[in-house]
């Protein structure tokens, strides 16, 4: 087994609101005991130990991340080391029955590319999953009203703080503020011929002190020396921080999209490329 260094240390638990979507997806498709799957982006292990557990001791899972320190192979489970910008993916075309992909960490010069050879990679009839984090603008439902700190509109420099540190933690963990795959990421799927292709996108509502007001906290101070600014004070995370603690705080989330596929069962004739038709 191969790997090659990279070497990034991973914000925390943030690839977590991931999963929950990708889990769904996997509830829709077929994976059966003795099946390969190539997990790309496997993060920290959660999703890769329930695929493992879904092909049993006769199957395999080939789990893929630029930053494998959390991961261990087992009989089940190889463990590669792989930066999905610049190496191939391990295992030769037509070997896997299911892939799952999902990365946040960097931007992809060609995604379109990533998307080919993961098809490529996958035998006929088998099932593709992709998964990642479309850019919405956080919407503040309910700010902390707090007068003593603020002088003047409390309540609009809370809501601007909070979207704009969500701004900035999603440009750093994107690296260039874009989603990992294509927005029309339907079209090329299509047009390879698989079918059906279905995506889905979810938005949720955030409470002060929740889970992913706590993920938003923690991964602002993983990233704190980066985030503190001349334009952004140690003050103003701290009042992130807070208000992300803060039960009278309500937000959205960021945006969460899954996009399940199926390849010909028997090859075909790639698509001329159209409007996708998209189940949802």
């Amino acid at each position: 087994m191969t790997t090659t260094p990279i070497g990034r240390q991973r914000p925390p638990r943030l690839l977590e609101l991931l999963d929950p979507p990708i889990h769904h997806a996997l509830d829709r498709i077929p994976i059966q005991a003795g099946q390969r799957v190539l997990d790309i982006g496997a993060g920290t292990g959660q999703l890769t130990t329930r695929l493992a557990r879904l092909v049993g001791p006769s199957g395999n899972v080939t789990a893929v991340d630029r930053d494998t320190s959390y991961l261990a192979p087992t009989g089940i489970i190889d463990v590669y080391q792989r930066a999905l910008d610049a190496d191939e993916l391990p295992g030769e075309p037509g070997s896997f029955d299911v892939a799952v992909a999902r990365w946040m960490h960097g931007a992809l010069p060609d995604p379109n590319a990533v998307i080919r050879q993961i098809i490529d990679w996958l035998r006929p009839g088998g099932w593709l999953i992709l998964a990642d984090v479309p850019f919405t603008p956080a919407q503040v439902f309910q700010p902390r009203p707090d007068y003593a700190t603020w002088t003047s509109d409390p309540c609009s420099q809370d809501a601007d703080l909070i979207q704009h540190l969500m701004t900035m933690i999603y440009g750093f963990l994107t690296g260039t503020g874009r989603p990992t795959w294509p927005l029309d990421v339907t079209r090329p799927l299509v047009a390879a011929g698989l079918n059906p292709v279905c995506a889905h996108r979810s938005v949720e509502t955030w409470t002060g002190g929740g889970p992913g007001c706590q993920i938003l906290a923690d991964t602002a101070e993983h990233l704190r020396p980066r985030l503190v600014q001349p334009e952004l004070s140690h003050n103003d995370l701290d009042r992130f921080v807070n208000l992300m603690a803060d039960p009278t705080v309500l937000l959205s989330s960021y945006e969460r999209r899954t996009v399940h596929a199926r390849k010909p069962a028997t090859p075909q004739h790639p698509a001329t490329p159209a409007t996708p038709s998209v189940q949802a």
